[in-house]
């Protein structure tokens, strides 16, 4: 009996010993086992592909789970230790509205529908008036009508008529016509630009026709490019086309107006892909339009490209202080207004201007708050 106690506590000891020896690296090292950071696959990096060595075959895409490219993330730990609050959600009235904006001698047509549905309704539209496309790229958005003959007496249709009298009006001239069309996503992911030129062949043809942009051509004829912008909205407006989506056209929404990003240091920023001229007035609308939401604009320059807000702090939620600070001072409640400051700044790329809120000459310390502000800025821009 006694033997047979000795042999359990020996095989007790070498269970003992045979775990320390496995274990042992950290009870025997000098700094014990390293810590790793939980972070850590924030800053991971791809490892470079496997080469196969040259005496092996090389037999490629036998990888059964192939590992996606994943673009690079600016500063993605922004929010290590918590998720990123979901954006609020803002009501415009006039997002619904088919309209026309004008900016200086600039007009376009506004319409609140994706790229991918408004695009066959235009062309339905000219298609209706027996007017044929003889330049048409999806992808960019862009449509070129033939080249039209308005001395035949018998054509009754909307476009021709509408050439035919703006032309009179203003000085009667002869010659054909066509007409350039730029489809563009709008400020919100749910919208559509359109974008107009009236083209006369006596007037000089335009030699940048087929180009992406039309900024760089004049119309021959303003009234005739606001007459038929009106058209196209009250066609859109009236429901006369069926809703279809076009798989060709979904690439346009590819050219947004406004992203949300964050910067190199984790603030947000708002980034218009616009001219200054557009980008300021743009941002001076939105604010106009969130007057619904008591959005009040205290101080404004052009040439600094700054704007001074006041706006309550119901828009963005409970805001209440409870640091210890405030128990201390029995001022713990609730904070009824916040004031900041929106900056404009040209980026490095050209026609590309990034908006900011700063709190006095500093960017405001609460993220959370300052992207809000901006979702505020985006929604109610037009």
């Amino acid at each position: 009996m006694i033997c047979n106690c000795f042999s359990i506590v020996r095989m007790a000891i070498r269970i003992l010993l045979l775990s320390t020896l496995i274990a042992g690296c950290g009870w025997f090292g000098d700094k014990g086992p390293k810590e790793r950071n939980p972070n850590d696959y924030l800053q991971a990096q791809p490892e470079a592909d496997l080469q196969v060595p040259a005496d092996l075959p090389s037999k490629p895409g036998l990888d059964p789970f192939p590992v996606p490219q994943i673009a690079q993330q600016t500063n993605p730990s922004f929010y290590p230790k918590k998720p990123p609050l979901p954006d609020a959600m803002y009501a415009n009235d006039n997002r619904n509205e088919v309209r026309i904006q004008r900016l200086g001698g600039r007009a376009w047509l506004a319409i609140p529908e994706p790229p991918s549905t408004a695009w066959p309704k235009i062309k339905q539209f000219f298609a209706d008036n027996g007017v044929a496309f003889d330049y048409e790229d999806p992808e960019e958005g862009r449509l070129n009508t033939i080249w039209l003959a308005l001395e035949a007496s018998g054509y009754r249709d909307i476009v021709r008529t509408t050439l035919a009298g703006a032309k009179q009006a203003e000085a009667p001239t002869q010659g054909r016509d066509r007409l350039l069309i730029r489809v563009e996503q709008g400020l919100q992911p749910t919208a559509t630009e359109v974008h107009l030129r009236h083209d006369n062949d006596l007037q000089g043809i335009q030699t940048a026709a087929d180009v992406t942009s039309l900024a760089a051509i004049t119309s021959d004829s303003d009234s005739a490019e606001n007459k038929l912008l009106s058209e196209i909205g009250a066609y859109i407006a009236a429901r006369v086309a069926e809703s279809t989506v076009s798989r060709v056209a979904q690439k346009i929404g590819s050219g947004a107006k406004a992203e949300l990003i964050r910067n190199a240091e984790g603030q947000p920023v708002l980034r218009l892909f616009l001219d200054r001229g557009r980008a300021w007035a743009t941002l001076g609308q939105s604010l106009r339009n969130a007057e619904v939401v008591e959005v009040d604009v205290l101080e404004q320059s052009s040439d600094a490209g700054s704007i001074e807000v006041l706006l309550p702090q119901s828009l963005f939620g409970d805001n209440k202080s409870k640091g210890l600070l405030c128990r201390l001072t029995f001022s713990c409640g609730q904070v009824s207004e916040v004031n900041v400051t929106l900056r404009m700044s040209a980026s490095v790329e050209s026609n590309v201007f990034d908006v900011s809120v700063f709190d006095g000459e500093q960017p405001l310390a609460d993220n959370d708050l300052a992207q809000q502000i901006l979702v505020l800025i985006r929604e109610y821009a037009a």
